[in-house]
Parts: C-alpha cells; sequence; structure tokens
C-alpha cells in the first residue's frame, strides 16, 4: 500500500541482508541478520532471518507529506515495513537460496 511506490535494492550483508527503499533524496534500510539455531530438533541447523534493524523514518517521512498519516496510518505502515521487506527477503531466499 505506501512501500509499492518505492524503489528497493537488495543487498547481501555478511551476516544476512539490507533491503534499501529509496524516492528521490530519501531513503530507509531494512536489515536481516542470518541466525542458525544450534538447539531443538525441528530447526536446529536451519536458517533463519530475524529483522535487527529499521531505520525508515525518511521513508515514512516521505509518505507523511504526499498525505498526512493519522495514529492509526502509522501503525499500519510499521506492519507493512516489516510485512514487505520479509516477503523481499522471501523471495530472493526462494532465487538463490539461503545464504552458506
Amino acid at each position: 500500500m505506501y512501500l509499492e511506490k518505492f524503489s528497493t535494492k537488495i543487498s547481501l550483508t555478511e551476516h544476512g541482508y539490507d533491503i534499501i527503499y529509496s524516492e528521490g533524496e530519501f531513503t530507509g534500510t531494512v536489515s536481516y541478520v542470518r541466525y542458525v539455531s544450534e538447539v531443538g530438533r525441528v530447526m536446529k541447523g536451519k536458517p533463519v532471518y530475524l529483522m535487527t534493524n529499521s531505520d525508515m523514518g525518511d521513508i515514512i517521512e516521505c509518505v507523511h507529506q504526499k498525505s498526512p498519516l493519522s495514529s492509526e496510518d502509522f501503525t499500519t505502515m510499521n506492519m507493512e515495513i516489516r510485512t514487505h521487506s520479509r516477503t523481499l527477503i522471501d523471495e530472493v531466499i526462494s532465487q538463490r537460496g539461503p545464504q552458506k
């Protein structure tokens, strides 16, 4: 809804992925780190990607300038940042396979 208008770039980092959103001078980054569980029968040895950082203030400001956001809109946008970035990560992983 809000984020579809922004261009995105996915960068491989030392520990996972960064998703960079941009439009003009506005940029934002969401970072995911690869974690491999060493315990448990089900998840042991399987990679999981955890969102560890979200610096999306400029992107939120860009959206707010175009159409003022209510407090409910901010909540919706926060959830969209989480789901949209995770969907992009899942797409990359399904195409490239998990990081080694």
